[in-house]
């Protein structure tokens, strides 16, 4: 049974989804502009010449294909003056170095920490100086960078978006007589299937589902772990009790902590994100086992939704010595051909609205494999995130190990995350 807080908190959810993510999620198809997201661009364009410049990138999540595909070649063909320069290491040793990156990525939860660097930057004159229409990107993306902040401000632009996704073994289906996951289940049905697959197979241990990760179950609720502003833990709740609660019950199936490999035909089911599709796509061309995707398990509470907004976002930091030349390299990232050759031939989930790129997604890079189910659910809005999200996250996360291994109950250990969630913010700031 769902508690009255649970409902609570679920009725808040809901109104928040429908005003802020309904018919703006990542259903390109049936996207649609509005607020200020429209207002993106300059009234008119204006001519800005960009001399032969070295731009710095700092971006630990871009790899080297990634970097020659989506920046070098292209910036290559439009603006051969701008050479692009990938940096390495630790962003405190390079501002040491005075070598201050002029372009920086992270996921929208982890952009803050680096406020402490001074590169964190309003990106808004910029955006308006380069006449660059944010009306082209779905708005929960959009809206998901503006919640960071109390003003609002465009410290980010999306250039590549997870997808959640239940990626499947069709071996193990087969070979276990089990149909494959159809689109539109929710957990407590995926958990019961995974208990169907779950079992011992020439000496090895087949799991029958992996979840990744126990912050993703609680993901469609938009959850916080510490409060942005008063940096106090809000771990102890019926949303991640429900969390907890649902990771036990697959975690209890005898086999199945814990978790196995499903790139090594170790696992049935996956409920994985866009950034797992490489290592499976390798994984499938080797032939170790074929695979199919459906739609993401779904809370009956929350239906059609995924994860909260879980996007890779690019920004020119505020000491940059070469602005103009460092905003030229996001036009370029997030420009019409360079998204579609990412979704088509990279399998790279774009944030653009154009439908288009929906309807191709993956076809060069998993040909045969159908992949339109991922595009059945939306993601939930983001969330503002404290700069100390990362810390309280490994606590959950090790306190939910506490709980799957027999050594305390769901209540005791999400009083204890708060706990120590808490302590973990009074110790960083001296409090």
């Amino acid at each position: 049974m769902v508690g009255k807080s649970f409902k609570v908190l679920l009725f808040a959810f809901v109104t928040v989804f429908m005003l802020a993510a309904c018919g703006n999620g990542d259903n390109g198809a049936q996207s649609a502009a509005g607020g200020d997201a429209s207002k993106g661009g300059a009234s008119a364009p204006q001519t800005i010449e960009i001399p032969p410049t070295t731009v710095k990138l700092f971006a630990g999540n871009i790899n080297a294909d990634v970097f020659q595909y989506m920046i070098v070649d292209p910036m290559a063909k439009k603006y051969p003056q701008i050479t692009v320069e990938k940096q390495t290491g630790k962003i405190d040793d390079l501002i040491a170095a005075g070598e201050t990156p002029d372009l920086m990525t992270a996921w929208n939860g982890g952009i803050l920490p680096n406020q402490q660097y001074g590169v964190v930057n309003d990106m808004t004159p910029l955006i308006k100086k380069h006449n660059f229409d944010l009306s082209r990107f779905r708005d929960v993306y959009i809206n998901a960078i503006k919640v960071l902040t109390d003003k609002g401000e465009m410290i980010g632009i999306p250039y590549y978006t997870q997808f959640n996704a239940l990626y499947y073994n069709k071996d193990i289906f087969d070979k276990f007589g089990v149909a494959y996951p159809k689109d539109g289940l929710t957990w407590d049905e995926t958990i019961d299937i995974a208990k169907r697959v779950t079992r011992v197979e020439n000496g090895e241990q087949i799991q029958g589902l992996n979840y990744a990760a126990i912050q993703r179950l609680a993901f469609p609720f938009s959850p916080d772990i510490l409060n942005a502003k008063t940096e106090q833990a809000t771990i102890n709740n019926e949303v991640w009790k429900r969390a907890f609660e649902t990771a036990m019950r697959n975690d209890t199936i005898p086999g199945n902590y814990p978790n196995k490999d499903f790139n090594k035909g170790q696992v049935a089911m996956f409920a994985n994100v866009g950034d797992g599709l490489p290592a499976t796509r390798t994984a499938v061309q080797q032939g170790l086992f074929q695979v199919g995707f459906a739609q993401y398990p779904q809370f009956k509470e929350a239906p059609n939704t995924y994860g909260m907004v879980d996007a890779h976002y690019i920004w020119v930091t505020q000491t940059s010595k070469h602005p103009d030349a460092a905003f030229k390299v996001i036009e370029v990232m997030t420009s019409d051909e360079v998204q579609m050759a990412a979704s088509k031939t990279y399998g790279r989930y774009s944030p653009l609205k154009d439908p288009e790129l929906q309807k191709h997604f993956g076809e060069d890079y998993l040909p045969g494999v159908n992949m339109q189910s991922i595009f059945k659910s939306s993601p939930a809005p983001g969330t503002s995130f404290s700069e100390l999200y990362p810390k309280g996250r490994d606590i959950v996360v090790d306190e939910y190990k506490q709980v799957a291994t027999g050594k305390k109950d769901i209540n005791t250990a999400l009083r204890d995350a708060d706990d120590r969630i808490n302590k973990m913010v009074a110790d960083t700031r001296g409090k």
